[in-house]
């Protein structure tokens, strides 16, 4: 097993606690150790009596050549082992890569009503679904949820890591570059490759407890956690392995809001109700929602009796319920019927998957007399099932006929990919290594289904609202904060594509290796495109080499983005003209009259071109770096865009169109370009009998442009409207920072195992489409994570952490900002643009069994 990487010094260390000029010696101590240091390698796990010497690890992602190390590979590639995933202390495995990789971007704030169950994950600042998700070499499927709202990865379907037992983990590798000449499709940023384990005997087990840091002011809403997971491993046969896992979590949910400032109930005389002196205020609940999450998991294989040829097969299934609150609606409020919630209400938006992927497989060699061909056939088939549902809600419009929990509809996709890859060296006599040639077809079905709610979720009862405040006016129709799925936005869609890839691999010289991969792809609702793939690698000296690469890639649009549709009320402000009231916004296809009148169109594949440059320095036995800088230019970029009723109305009016709503359908917005340099560097130092100490520093850099809006509307441009608006822009360029570096040292003295990081992330904004003035700002900010570990038996490890120890949390927005949120403001309330999030410090305890 590998263990975590670490770097720098202890006075760097301490130097990052000071207050002044902080970026500055974050930022210089990257360059002294990129400038002078080595390649990272991936070891086996040091106890306190172990050398310094690292054991080089073979890698599988990013090349079909056997026997490839990481610091041999063409392009950046991270090895991270289980116990590194397990010692983050996180509940999943999106949020321990996050921890671990500062070039994973997992988004951290407000996702919106569906966004609940899924929160993304990505490379290099890009979107969720650039960044190819792979499970031992396999397509993985993606999500049927799609995030409508947030910051990150808006409009993203891509897999969801959550839904991985982590138990079953041996390591994940992540590619950093562009890689759709190799995998096809989404491949833009990079790859992540989670291997699964094979063990065939022994197991382990874990349990992790912890919450959030009690802040005095609240109740309840600290986030307390549970998590479990166990491995075991069986033979099968000679040389057979079935390697089991399951991961129960229990994630409580979190609190950051603040009281409910003015009036909540209606004026008595013209005077406050006495009962605003005394209710309970604190009745808006935002943060992290309450997830519950069952994953089972195996992987097997079966040898032949010629134990070259080999049956092997993987699957995961998992069951999770994500519940999160929409906003309070206070008994004065248009969406609640006075009569039947006095005290006002706030509903839950649940999502509930049923998710599995089962992939079969044979592979083997032929023999001499076929070549010696290295051969694997596959097939693979995922689903996800996404239930929508609101409970402890109401669909105002029907009064008290209304049930109190709705079932908003179901949201079903499918992928089925069929796989030929073939391998093998060829001697051409042309060098004195041989070329590795590998080539293969793929065929990949996916569908979508969008069925519709119950009845009651959303059809209109005509209600009118009997008193309080807004007696005599017609309540809004749909369960509240989120109308389920109408027979108008049920459907079933579905694609193809084949595709074919060929690459070779040469070692021009001892010193120089050359790869070349081209594929060829056609979608049935996309139309046919080509990628390739150049790269290299030189060896200038023993202790400096060159990589780099160049590259085109394309991200063909999901079925979700071409063809989902819903309706969302809510009762808020509405931004642009100031007017109080029910505010719906309709999600709708681009190709849908609406959307077409507004300047949408059928959407594109997204193309890329990417060219990354790099150097990898060995200069000492145990000190190694990486510094990697790259750009990526994404042409048609896809893209959520947002037409408000005050602009809408006068364009679809004339059309017989309008129907009082905004509305927001996706388009290929913008042409973009990402640049960035990635720096790993670590330092190994022997202590003897004070044991030995890692040290690691790892700095992601990222700027975003956005070079074109490439979306254009003349109706709305003659009413002076950027449907491309500031707030998709900044969401783009300012949302996320533009350097996170961390510096971390993990102290191992059997049987101590102590481990201090501190991360520093760069100042991230959000944008206001309406005016700068409502700009949000989160400063940058350092975060410690710290954890101590006592192996109480040669087994039995017990260990002791927190992940932001010192309760770092963003500012809370200022006064003038709090009525511009658009819907009854809390105070005070956080930024949710915060990259390292808003529930402030967690503190967890966690046992581990091996056997």
């Amino acid at each position: 097993m590998t263990s975590r990487a670490s770097a720098s010094s202890l006075e760097l260390h301490k130097a990052l606690h000071r207050k002044k000029n902080e970026f500055l010696i974050g930022t210089a101590a990257a360059l002294v150790l990129a400038l002078g240091s080595a390649q990272p390698v991936f070891a086996d796990e040091l106890s306190a009596a172990s050398s310094t010497d690292p054991v080089e690890e073979m890698i599988v992602t990013g090349t079909r050549v056997k026997n490839t190390t990481a610091e041999d590979s063409t392009s950046p590639i991270s090895v991270i082992s289980a116990d590194e995933l397990l010692s983050t202390g996180k509940s999943n495995l999106r949020e321990a890569l996050a921890n671990v990789d500062p070039s994973f971007k997992a988004a951290t704030g407000f996702t919106g009503q569906t966004g609940i169950a899924v929160r993304r994950a990505a490379l290099r600042g890009l979107s969720a679904d650039h960044t190819l998700i792979l499970v031992n070499g396999k397509r993985r499927h993606g999500s049927a949820n799609i995030n409508t709202a947030g910051v990150a990865s808006v409009g993203s379907t891509s897999a969801d890591l959550d839904l991985i037992p982590t138990s079953g983990v041996e390591r994940v590798e992540i590619l950093r570059d562009g890689a759709a000449a190799q995998y096809g499709s989404d491949a833009i940023a990079g790859v992540i490759n989670i291997i699964l384990k094979n063990n065939d005997h022994g197991g382990s087990a874990d349990v992790t407890v912890g919450r959030y840091w009690d802040d005095g002011h609240k109740k309840n809403g600290y986030g307390p956690s549970l998590q479990a997971g166990v491995n075991q491993g069986v033979k099968i046969g000679d040389g057979g392995f079935l390697s089991l896992s399951s991961n129960y979590t229990l994630q409580g949910y979190t609190n950051v809001a603040g009281y409910v400032p003015g009036n909540m109930y209606p004026l008595i005389n013209g005077k406050p109700d006495p009962r605003e002196a005394t209710s309970n205020r604190y009745r808006q609940i935002m943060g992290n929602p309450r997830v519950q999450n069952v994953t089972l998991g195996y992987n097997a294989e079966i040898p032949f009796a010629d134990q070259e040829t080999k049956l092997y097969s993987f699957a995961t299934a998992a069951h999770r319920r994500s519940s999160g609150w929409g906003t309070y609606r206070t008994p004065v409020s248009q969406q609640n019927p006075y009569e039947i919630f006095p005290e006002g209400f706030a509903p839950q938006f649940v999502v509930v998957d049923y998710d599995y992927q089962v992939v079969v497989g044979v592979k083997g060699k032929t023999g001499n007399a076929w070549g010696g061909i290295n051969w694997d056939l596959s097939t693979s088939v995922g689903h996800d099932n996404a239930n929508v549902r609101n409970e402890d809600s109401t669909n105002p419009s029907f009064g008290s006929l209304s049930p109190r929990n709705l079932d908003n509809g179901n949201l079903k996709a499918l992928e089925w990919v069929s796989d030929l890859d073939l391998s093998r060296p060829v001697d051409t006599g042309l060098f004195d290594a041989p070329l590795n040639v590998a080539g293969g077809l793929e065929f990949r079905y996916n569908s979508f289904k969008e069925q519709a709610g119950e009845y009651f979720s959303w059809a209109d009862g005509g209600y009118i609202i009997q008193t309080g405040p807004n007696a005599g006016q017609k309540a809004p129709p749909g369960s509240a904060g989120m109308a389920g799925f109408a027979p108008q936005d049920a459907g079933s869609y579905s694609r193809h594509n084949i595709g074919a890839y060929l690459e070779f691999d040469q070692d021009l010289t001892k010193k120089w290796n050359a790869s070349l991969a081209g594929r060829y792809e056609n979608y049935s609702d996309s139309g046919h495109t080509f990628t390739g793939k150049l790269s290299s690698r030189y060896q200038l000296i023993d202790q400096v080499a060159v990589r780099g690469t160049v590259s085109n890639g394309f991200h063909a649009p999901s079925l979700q983005q071409q063809f989902y549709s819903s309706t969302l009320p809510a009762y808020g402000v509405n931004a642009y003209t100031g007017v109080s009231g029910i505010q719906i916004t309709r999600y709708i296809q681009s190709t849908a009259p609406a959307a077409v009148a507004l300047g949408g169109k059928a959407l594109k594949p997204e193309k890329s071109k990417n060219v990354s440059f790099g150097f990898v320095f060995d200069l000492l036995k145990n000190w190694n770096t990486t510094v990697d800088a790259y750009q990526i230019d994404i042409k048609d970029r896809i893209l959520p865009i947002g037409v408000n009723v005050a602009y809408a109305t006068p364009i679809l009016t004339p059309l017989g169109l309008n129907q009082d709503y905004s509305y927001q359908f996706y388009a290929n917005a913008a042409n973009t370009r990402t640049r960035g340099i990635d720096i790993t560097s670590t330092y190994t130092t022997d202590y003897a009998d004070w044991g030995v100490v890692r040290w690691n520093l790892q700095s992601a850099f990222n700027w975003q442009k956005v070079r074109k809006a490439t979306f254009s509307s003349p109706q709305l441009s003659a009413l002076n409207y950027s449907a491309f608006g500031r707030s998709t822009i900044g969401n783009i360029e300012v949302a996320y920072p533009r350097n996170i570096t961390s510096v971390e040292a993990n102290w191992k003295l059997y049987p101590f195992i102590v481990d201090l990081k501190e991360t520093y992330y760069a100042k991230a904004r959000g944008l206001n489409d309406v005016t700068p003035v409502r700009d949000q700002v989160v400063d940058p900010a350092f975060i410690t994570d710290a954890s101590i570990s006592y192996a109480i038996t040669d087994s039995l490890t017990a260990s002791l952490g927190a992940n932001n120890l010192f309760n770092k949390k963003p500012r809370n927005l200022p006064d003038s900002l709090l009525s511009t949120y658009g819907f009854p403001a809390v105070d005070p309330a956080p930024s949710f643009y915060s990259p390292y999030g808003t529930n402030g410090g967690f503190y967890y305890l966690r046992a581990s069994l091996e056997w």
